[in-house]
């Protein structure tokens, strides 16, 4: 042995020749299948999924299509951008895929198309012609009913209001806040009812009211009585109906501070 292979230094592992052979590299977690989809295992770190990446199903592609073909019907796109989006709508997963198949034409949003059709589809109580409600509401007549939208908006309503029979609230990314604590309130039983998506409704009762808020339907939302002491019969007994997506509908007491 030469006197330069004795001064050579031997050579030191690295990573890469310290592996075994045939070792395999670490990988990203296989996709499970559900359904006919596959799903990635969520790593640590990952934020949950917003409502606008929300899976979608046929009847949420059959709707868009609907409203594309509502475009052309009315000369918006030509029959050429509609095959282009209808194409896309078929093979689109999440609401926001969808939905950016329509934001640039002057329809209704999809959420709230669909949420204007399941509330057509329940029956409502009867009311009075809708000719002159309002009208007859601003002149002090609180028999009748009363719409309320809350669209990407804020409604409130608080101190002495006079408050209708029944109201109509509806709305889409906005909050309705109703304050019935020093309200005018000339009925024994006042109906609201809640069209709501991805929205608020809040609702403040006097200390001798009841409410009743079995015939609100949620879905990935909450409807709750958060009164301590709410009475079962009181006056006026409100009766709270409808639906809440992605929202929620909350009955509370009066505040205790003022301002």
């Amino acid at each position: 042995m030469t006197d330069e292979e004795r001064r050579e230094p031997a050579p030191t592992a690295t990573p890469e020749t310290a592996a075994e052979p045939g070792a395999a590299e670490p990988r990203d977690p296989e996709p499970e299948a559900v359904g006919d989809r596959e799903t990635v295992p969520p790593r640590s770190g990952d934020l949950p999924p917003t409502p606008a990446d929300l899976p979608v199903d046929h009847d949420d592609r059959e709707h868009v299509v609907g409203l594309l073909q509502e475009a052309v019907s009315r000369g918006l796109i030509d029959t050429l951008e509609f095959d282009r989006r209808s194409g896309l709508a078929t093979t689109a997963r999440t609401r926001r895929e969808l939905n950016g198949l329509v934001v640039d034409l002057p329809l209704e949003h999809p959420d709230r198309a669909r949420a204007r059709t399941a509330a057509e589809s329940r029956p409502r109580a009867a009311t009075p012609p809708p000719d002159g409600t309002r009208a007859a509401y601003a002149a002090g007549d609180t028999s009748g009913t009363v719409a309320l939208h809350a669209r990407l908006a804020s409604v409130k309503r608080s101190g002495s209001w006079a408050v209708p029979r029944r109201l109509e609230i509806d709305g889409w990314l906005g909050s309705a806040e109703l304050d019935l604590t020093e309200a005018v309130i000339d009925h024994e039983v006042v109906e609201i009812d809640v069209d709501m998506t991805l929205g608020s409704v809040e609702l403040r009762l006097p200390p001798t009211a009841s409410a009743s808020l079995d015939a609100v339907s949620a879905t990935a939302g909450s409807v709750e009585d958060k009164r301590r002491d709410g009475r079962a019969n009181g006056r006026p007994h409100v009766v709270v109906t409808g639906r809440v997506a992605f929202g929620s509908v909350e009955v509370k007491g009066p505040k205790w501070w003022k301002g």
